[in-house]
């Protein structure tokens, strides 16, 4: 998921330039502003070829190309700020962000660390800082920068969000549905926050809470397949199959390919005993993956239930070398039919 960019306040060089570099400097602020990007950039390498020790000026140019997803040109462009005015803050963010983007998470926890260290009392810095240890799968050191940015900055839903992903990690269920319902109290609307906590009460069997948040969810988020399987799975598994089906049929409209949208679609029809409609479902499923036993189980059930004796054996024969156990329960209904 792309980072949201937090963007930094274009700072005026603060030491003396001529009129004609300043009036140059403000030109490129405009366009900056006007997200006329690459005509920014070129007005800031004017400024800088005035003036070479002009590490705003620098610094804005990398941002430019930042906005441009051009991270590599952006990270020499922060350095090249960096390199002039050591306590930079913002530039060591801003460098942090870009080799985030790259994949590059060591340089650029260092880049965050190194803004902690002129600002101890940056909140941003500290969020991004445990975004990168969350990247590196470094959960306890991502949750100590996210507390640090929460105790700077108590109100950020995003960092409430972020943190609960790393309990979720670690399979601290209690602290993660704490900071999740912390996020979306204040405010967070990605969707994912809401899906997660939903889980969570789906787990804990608190289905009408379950359902209120996921419907949430989807409202803020509707193309998240993830979503719509969860709310399924709550009308589902509280015996309500005919309100759980528009959710699987959306997720299998949001993910074509996916067996299991598919198979949990198929199961609503056949516990709702809309049996024709489930039988295509099925046979869908089994296209996507021939060695799904659980679909042939499913078909054989719902041809037990139209009463087709040979097409139940079809689906037990079928199933018999891929889920001894599905199998024999299969035979169990077999063996009722006349």
């Amino acid at each position: 998921m792309k980072k949201i960019f937090f963007a930094q306040v274009l700072i005026a060089t603060v030491f003396a330039i001529s009129a004609f570099s300043q009036t140059l400097f403000d030109t490129g602020l405009k366009q900056y502003d006007a997200k006329q990007y690459d005509a920014a950039i070129a007005t800031f390498k004017q400024v800088v070829a005035a003036s070479p020790s002009n590490y705003s000026a620098l610094y804005n140019i990398g941002l430019c190309y930042y906005n441009l997803e051009n991270y590599n040109s952006a990270v020499d462009y922060f350095r090249r700020a960096i390199a002039i005015k050591a306590d930079y803050v913002a530039a060591y963010t801003q460098l942090g962000n870009a080799l985030d983007y790259l994949d590059n998470y060591s340089e650029a926890i260092a880049a965050y660390e190194h803004a902690i260290q002129y600002d101890p009392n940056n909140a941003n810095a500290y969020f991004e800082l445990g975004v990168a240890h969350y990247r590196k799968k470094l959960y306890q050191e991502a949750i100590k920068a996210f507390t640090s940015a929460i105790r700077l900055d108590p109100g950020r839903p995003d960092t409430h969000y972020r943190i609960a992903l790393c309990y979720n990690a670690l399979k601290r269920t209690g602290d993660a549905q704490s900071e999740f319902e912390k996020a979306v109290s204040l405010g967070i609307r990605n969707g994912y926050a809401q899906y997660e906590l939903g889980k969570i009460y789906n787990d804990q069997g608190k289905t009408d809470d379950a359902i209120r948040i996921l419907t949430s969810a989807i409202q803020l988020k509707d193309d998240l397949v993830d979503a719509h399987l969860e709310l399924g799975n709550s009308y589902y598994n509280s015996n309500r199959p005919n309100e759980a089906i528009p959710q699987y049929k959306r997720a299998t409209e949001l993910s074509p390919k996916s067996v299991t949208a598919s198979l949990y679609l198929a199961d609503a029809y056949l516990n709702a005993k809309r049996y024709d409609e489930a039988i295509p479902i099925y046979i869908r499923t089994i296209g996507l993956d021939p060695k799904k036993a659980e679909a042939f189980y499913g078909l054989g059930l719902t041809y037990y239930n139209l009463k087709e004796k040979q097409l139940v054996q079809q689906q037990y024969d079928k199933l018999r070398p891929l889920d001894s156990e599905l199998a024999a329960k299969l035979l169990g209904f077999l063996n009722k039919m006349p």
